[in-house]
């Protein structure tokens, strides 16, 4: 089966950069459809036509869900709490000085609110905003239960936006003077 999918090779990786991926991503993403497709379907028949046609669709979808998957994970927001206060200010050259201060505000705020957590907390709230990993992916690494996990996030999320929310808003509207340093 993997014989058959590799003779199009270069048609899937066509594929992919159509979706508007880079040509070594586009690489990355089709060496990992065959590792799924070799994983997941135990009868080549459902993927192929009349034994000897690859199905161009079926494989095509599980392209676009995986590129899909890709920019989610690229594109998933992270703290910045344990990077250097310099690598910060590099990323932050082009916003004006007040820009750069209610940020980092904003973030250090944040940071030190989940820093005052219990242990379990901090974990589990790093485990979900800094990585990719789905409540599911979590819940089955660490033997907490699945419910437990969605309602601490729940609960997270709830905490993040009752205290921040209102700094959120006044940083995205340019109120930089009313976001106040954390206090400690």
């Amino acid at each position: 089966m993997l014989e058959k999918l590799a003779e199009n090779h270069t048609l899937w990786i066509k594929m992919v950069i159509n979706m508007g991926c880079d040509k070594h991503i586009a690489e990355d993403i089709v060496q990992s459809m065959y590792l799924r497709i070799h994983r997941l379907v135990t009868d080549e028949k459902k993927i192929m036509y009349n034994d000897d046609e690859v199905n161009r669709f079926f494989i095509y979808v599980t392209l676009k869900n995986m590129f899909v998957d890709y920019v989610k994970a690229r594109n998933k927001y992270t703290f910045f709490e344990y990077m250097e206060t310099d690598d910060v200010e590099e990323g932050l050259e082009e916003f004006e000085f007040d820009e750069q201060e209610a940020f980092h505000n904003l973030v250090d705020s944040m940071s030190s609110e989940i820093m005052s957590w219990e242990r379990y907390d901090i974990i589990l709230s790093q485990l979900y905003f800094k990585t990719d990993l789905s409540l599911r992916d979590i819940a089955n690494g660490s033997g907490i239960s699945l419910m437990s996990i969605y309602n601490s996030i729940k609960n997270y999320k709830n905490i993040l936006n009752n205290k921040f929310m209102d700094d959120y808003q006044d940083y995205m509207n340019g109120d930089y003077h009313l976001i106040k340093p954390k206090t400690k």
